[in-house]
């Protein structure tokens, strides 16, 4: 029993869920405050190129809020960034997405991993060996699995 739950987990976290459900419109935020938020911490790191010559980096958002006690969900993170390529679609020339592997995520880390690349002809390339584990209140990428199995034209 224990082991269908844990395939489950595995199957439920993979890209294509997430690729999925980054097609499904965001929630809409009615914003009372002027307040910007950055984060301190992100395991993923999005570059934009433009058609017009610039490029734009977002960081991911990993810590989310239930009942006022933060928790880490690098899933939902991941999936806001791919929303962020699909609302920039024709506008750009290569979108990527990076992780990196250090355990305290810091925004000043060396990002390594290729993730996602999305070129201005439709096409996407996308690294097989990141999935996502939930550890108990946390949807976490198997960092592990990411620097093991990620195939060489994946890492920089």
């Amino acid at each position: 029993m224990e082991k269908i739950g844990s395939q489950m987990d595995f199957v439920l976290n993979d890209f294509r869920q997430a690729i999925q459900n980054a097609q499904n419109e965001p929630r809409q935020y009615n914003k009372q405050s002027s307040y910007q938020y950055k984060p301190e911490q992100s395991r993923f790191k999005l570059v934009v190129w433009f058609t017009d010559g610039n490029r734009r980096t977002y960081y991911s958002y990993d810590n989310i809020y239930y009942n006022k006690t933060a928790h880490i969900d690098e899933h939902e993170a991941f999936i806001k960034l791919l929303r962020l390529v699909v609302k920039y679609a024709g506008k750009f020339k290569n979108a990527q997405i990076f992780a990196t592997l250090d355990p305290n995520r810091a925004k000043t880390s060396n990002y390594n991993y290729l993730i996602y690349w999305a070129k201005w002809n439709g096409q996407e390339e996308k690294n097989g060996a990141a999935h996502f584990k939930t550890e108990g209140k946390n949807t976490v990428l198997i960092l592990n699995r990411l620097e093991v199995y990620s195939p060489k034209e994946f890492v920089k």
